[in-house]
């Protein structure tokens, strides 16, 4: 029998958010018949999900079950190499062709999330900021790229966000990048955006590093500056 389509967004949800706030640890075995018992729904449901968090990188094959992927820092590296590539050509494009209104709507955002927000609110909200600026750029294939990545990056992007200070800060930034997209400086917004997220990687692999073994984080990361 199909799983449920409901049942499924559903499962899928409970499952992600765990794995994200690593209630479920990389590494941890996942398995169909205890996950159907502890979610209560059918095991078909469970597989459906399983298969989808499989396409985001959050969970992969072992034997004839699945595990929580590993983190792997070199494989995190090359995903924010491949981000900042990708960004850089958004704001590029969008400087040229972001409207006002555009703009307003992405700087009320901003304003709204603030350090006080739940971190899942909070990094719901910078991962729309990043969005919304890729959507200026009016080409699809950046902002398909861009979502693509950060999927990749969904549950150690967590770790770049380890104080309010470090959240207040990357407030600024964003709100520094879309007055220079607004201003039409290319030149600035472009450096601005590279050197947001040179910071953000840096922050988020010394923050992975200082996990320890706990979270089975494997490879080591050859380190960017700005």
């Amino acid at each position: 029998m199909p799983a449920n389509p409901e049942n499924t967004i559903a499962t899928y949800e409970k499952l992600r958010s765990s794995i994200l706030a690593l209630e479920l640890e990389p590494g941890e075995n996942l398995t169909e018949r205890a996950l159907e018992t502890l979610l209560e729904t059918s095991r078909t449901t469970v597989r459906a999900a399983l298969q989808r968090l499989e396409g985001e990188g959050l969970v992969q094959k072992s034997g004839r079950g699945f595990i929580v992927s590993p983190i792997d820092l070199e494989e995190i590296e090359q995903a924010c190499i491949w981000r900042e590539v990708i960004e850089v050509a958004a704001v590029k494009e969008a400087v040229k062709r972001a409207t006002k209104p555009e703009l307003e709507k992405i700087q009320n955002a901003i304003s709204q999330n603030t350090v006080h927000l739940p971190l899942e609110e909070y990094m719901s909200g910078a991962t729309n900021f990043h969005l919304g600026v890729a959507r200026l750029s009016g080409n699809v294939f950046i902002v398909k790229s861009l979502e693509d990545v950060l999927t990749r990056l969904s549950r150690t992007r967590w770790f770049e966000a380890g104080s309010d200070q470090g959240r207040e800060r990357a407030g600024l930034e964003h709100a520094k990048i879309l007055e220079l997209i607004a201003n039409r400086d290319g030149n600035k917004a472009t450096r601005e955006i590279a050197n947001h997220l040179v910071r953000s990687g840096d922050r988020l692999l010394e923050n992975l590093k200082s996990a320890g073994s706990r979270l089975q984080i494997r490879g080591s990361p050859i380190g960017r500056k700005i």
